[in-house]
């Protein structure tokens, strides 16, 4: 297959062996949704068709978008090495058919016109073409994988030594699947491919480590009403300059009250690290910045998952029972019913103490009094 768009061998650096699908076949997908898209096309689904938008200024507006995206890529009037076109703000969407209990998906790539519906337009700033993969689920939960599509487009330079910033988010979602409240944002910069740094921090959630990031995600996996992302955001960086965008992309999110990072970002947090004795000198590496993260969390074990989840979950009979009672050592909601059944009928505490198998007679006690789990009837 010829690409007249895709750099196939930027796919593979960028997405590379760590996404769910093999970056050839991710390489003609993205083609043919560029292909499409500059020919008007908004909507392309497997076994229907191709078809223009129900608006026609945004099909007219999009005729001929990839080709300018395409020159903007090869252009040497760009004021830096990381700038993208800003002409028109919008995403594609890829949705891969998946069959699930409660729906079935077709194969299919649409648009998001932003620049159109500007209720949802990004700041001027933040204009960019975005393409989203909505593909793989993480332990039953929707996982979202997006990048600025220029990023695999033939032209997109690379320099050396690049540092790279991304984004991993959580958002509770409606009954249509869309984000229904602020989602919250983990920022992160890296040397490496990205999604080689999240199947890491998979693996330290897997293994129960409790940064802020990793506890979010851990207490949310499984939830058919969350959606999890993961956006590369922008690349091309020196050391110097991926620590300002990490340092004003985290006070964005932290003044948002929206932030997963449980530290500063860039140098600013560096030097956080460094005034509380966890680091020898205010810079240092970046693996050396993560081990000194992993010791902060240790001295501060309390850092947790941002109070406008939890309040919105915490309305949720079944996430407020997981959480009072899915802890070893915790009572079960049925052990908590059968200890007020039987006081109503006098058994003495010490009896409904080992009939139900609690811990001790205090926890039997704390729960008739009110003291615990009065949200359990």
């Amino acid at each position: 297959m010829k690409f007249k768009y895709v750099n196939p061998k930027s796919v593979d650096r960028i997405i590379g062996k760590f996404a769910p699908v093999n970056s050839f076949l991710f390489s003609r997908i993205i083609e043919e949704a560029l292909d499409n898209i500059n020919q008007g096309y908004v909507h392309t689904e497997a076994g229907r068709g191709r078809f223009k938008s129900d608006e026609p200024e945004i099909s007219e507006a999009l005729i001929g978008i990839s080709d300018r995206l395409l020159d903007h890529n090869v252009s040497h009037s760009k004021k830096s090495q990381w700038d993208l076109y800003q002409g028109l703000d919008f995403d594609i969407v890829h949705e891969t058919g998946a069959i699930t209990k409660k729906s079935s998906k077709s194969t299919q790539s649409y648009v998001n016109a932003y620049f159109y519906f500007t209720e949802f337009s990004r700041q001027k700033k933040d204009h960019r073409v975005v393409f989203h993969l909505r593909f793989n689920t993480y332990e039953g939960t929707e996982w979202s994988i997006s990048f600025p599509v220029q990023l695999v487009m033939k032209g997109y330079p690379s320099i050396e030594n690049e540092h790279i910033g991304y984004s991993h988010s959580i958002a509770l979602c409606d009954e249509e699947g869309n984000p229904k409240n602020n989602q919250h944002h983990y920022i992160g910069i890296t040397k490496r491919n990205w999604l080689k740094r999240m199947s890491e921090h998979f693996n330290e959630i897997r293994s129960g480590s409790n940064k802020t990031f990793h506890r979010a995600w851990r207490e949310y996996a499984g939830r058919s009403d969350v959606l999890l992302s993961s956006e590369l955001i922008t690349t091309n960086h020196t050391f110097e300059q991926i620590m300002a965008w990490e340092e004003w992309a985290v006070d964005e999110q932290m003044d948002n009250g929206t932030s997963l990072n449980m530290i500063l970002g860039g140098f600013k947090g560096m030097k956080h690290l460094h005034e509380h004795r966890l680091t020898n000198k205010p810079v240092v590496s970046l693996k050396e910045r993560d081990a000194a993260i992993i010791k902060y969390q240790a001295l501060h074990p309390r850092a947790g998952i941002p109070n406008l989840i939890i309040s919105e979950l915490w309305n949720n009979e079944e996430y407020a029972l997981k959480v009072i009672c899915g802890v070893e050592g915790r009572l079960s909601a049925d052990q908590v019913r059968k200890i007020r059944e039987l006081n109503e009928l006098s058994i003495p505490v010490e009896k409904i103490t080992e009939r139900v198998k609690a811990k001790n007679v205090a926890q039997v006690e704390r729960v008739l009094s009110g003291k615990t789990y009065s949200r359990i009837h």
